[in-house]
Protein backbone atom coordinates (compact mmCIF):
# COMPACT_ATOMS: atom_id res chain seq x y z
CA UNK A 1 0.00 0.00 0.00
CA UNK A 2 1.52 3.52 -0.98
CA UNK A 3 0.81 6.34 0.71
CA UNK A 4 -2.12 7.81 -1.97
CA UNK A 5 -3.98 4.47 -0.34
CA UNK A 6 -3.69 5.62 3.13
CA UNK A 7 -7.32 6.31 4.44
CA UNK A 8 -5.78 7.64 8.00
CA UNK A 9 -3.29 10.01 8.74
CA UNK A 10 -1.91 11.69 12.12
CA UNK A 11 -0.03 14.34 13.70
CA UNK A 12 1.48 14.19 17.45
CA UNK A 13 1.02 17.20 19.35
CA UNK A 14 1.88 18.93 22.61
CA UNK A 15 -0.43 22.49 23.65
CA UNK A 16 0.05 24.61 26.49
CA UNK A 17 -1.93 24.15 29.68
CA UNK A 18 -3.38 27.36 29.42
CA UNK A 19 -7.15 28.46 28.29
CA UNK A 20 -5.98 28.92 24.49
CA UNK A 21 -4.17 25.43 24.07
CA UNK A 22 -1.67 26.96 22.14
CA UNK A 23 1.01 24.45 20.49
CA UNK A 24 4.32 24.20 21.65
CA UNK A 25 5.13 21.06 18.94
CA UNK A 26 3.66 19.28 16.26
CA UNK A 27 5.37 16.65 13.94
CA UNK A 28 5.41 16.66 10.50
CA UNK A 29 2.00 15.37 10.25
CA UNK A 30 0.39 18.40 11.03
CA UNK A 31 0.58 19.39 6.98
CA UNK A 32 -1.04 16.45 5.49
CA UNK A 33 -3.97 16.32 9.43
CA UNK A 34 -4.29 19.75 8.91
CA UNK A 35 -3.22 21.90 6.32
CA UNK A 36 -0.96 24.09 8.74
CA UNK A 37 2.98 23.31 9.10
CA UNK A 38 4.88 23.35 12.08
CA UNK A 39 5.57 27.31 11.44
CA UNK A 40 2.08 27.94 11.23
CA UNK A 41 1.04 26.27 14.74
CA UNK A 42 3.66 26.83 16.95
CA UNK A 43 6.44 29.30 15.59
CA UNK A 44 3.77 31.92 14.57
CA UNK A 45 1.12 30.84 16.95
CA UNK A 46 -1.47 31.33 14.50
CA UNK A 47 -3.81 28.42 15.08
CA UNK A 48 -4.22 26.99 18.57
CA UNK A 49 -6.06 23.78 19.17
CA UNK A 50 -9.64 24.60 19.52
CA UNK A 51 -9.36 26.26 16.42
CA UNK A 52 -9.22 22.96 14.60
CA UNK A 53 -12.26 21.95 15.77
CA UNK A 54 -15.73 23.27 14.33
CA UNK A 55 -17.67 26.01 16.47
CA UNK A 56 -20.70 23.79 17.28
CA UNK A 57 -18.38 21.67 18.98
CA UNK A 58 -15.96 23.25 20.55
CA UNK A 59 -17.87 22.96 24.26
CA UNK A 60 -18.18 19.07 23.49
CA UNK A 61 -14.37 18.44 22.71
CA UNK A 62 -13.48 20.55 25.61
CA UNK A 63 -15.93 18.82 28.30
CA UNK A 64 -14.26 15.70 26.80
CA UNK A 65 -10.68 16.80 27.46
CA UNK A 66 -11.11 18.36 30.48
CA UNK A 67 -12.79 15.10 32.09
CA UNK A 68 -9.77 13.02 30.97
CA UNK A 69 -7.64 15.91 32.78
CA UNK A 70 -9.78 15.63 36.31
CA UNK A 71 -9.33 12.46 36.30
CA UNK A 72 -5.18 12.51 35.10
CA UNK A 73 -6.17 9.82 32.85
CA UNK A 74 -6.57 9.85 28.47
CA UNK A 75 -9.10 10.82 26.75
CA UNK A 76 -10.18 10.21 23.19
CA UNK A 77 -13.08 12.30 21.23
CA UNK A 78 -14.16 12.05 18.01
CA UNK A 79 -15.05 15.49 15.88
CA UNK A 80 -15.23 17.44 12.69
CA UNK A 81 -11.84 19.01 12.29
CA UNK A 82 -11.31 22.15 10.16
CA UNK A 83 -8.66 22.30 7.38
CA UNK A 84 -6.84 25.48 6.88
CA UNK A 85 -8.46 25.82 3.98
CA UNK A 86 -11.90 25.58 5.55
CA UNK A 87 -12.75 22.45 4.41
CA UNK A 88 -14.48 19.77 7.26
CA UNK A 89 -13.16 16.33 7.79
CA UNK A 90 -13.61 13.72 10.53
CA UNK A 91 -10.94 13.45 13.13
CA UNK A 92 -10.46 12.15 16.20
CA UNK A 93 -8.41 14.31 19.20
CA UNK A 94 -6.70 11.60 21.63
CA UNK A 95 -4.10 12.82 24.10
CA UNK A 96 -3.81 13.05 28.18
CA UNK A 97 -2.70 16.07 30.51
CA UNK A 98 0.71 16.25 31.40
CA UNK A 99 1.56 17.09 35.52
CA UNK A 100 4.95 17.96 36.60
CA UNK A 101 2.97 17.20 40.29
CA UNK A 102 -0.30 15.78 40.73
CA UNK A 103 -1.58 19.32 41.22
CA UNK A 104 0.39 21.26 38.65
CA UNK A 105 -0.30 20.70 34.67
CA UNK A 106 2.14 21.58 32.26
CA UNK A 107 0.88 20.67 29.01
CA UNK A 108 -1.14 17.96 27.15
CA UNK A 109 0.07 15.65 24.73
CA UNK A 110 -1.51 13.74 22.19
CA UNK A 111 -2.60 12.64 18.14
CA UNK A 112 -4.92 14.08 16.10
CA UNK A 113 -6.37 11.55 13.90
CA UNK A 114 -7.81 12.54 10.31
CA UNK A 115 -10.06 10.21 8.77
CA UNK A 116 -9.66 10.71 4.60
CA UNK A 117 -12.74 9.81 2.67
Amino acid sequence: MNRQDTKITAMAFRCRADAALGFENVDEGSKRVSGYTHTDLVEAGQVCLPDLIQQGERDHVRQQIQDGINRQGSFAVQFSMLTKDKTVVEGILIGKGIFSTPLIMTGIEGYIIRMQE
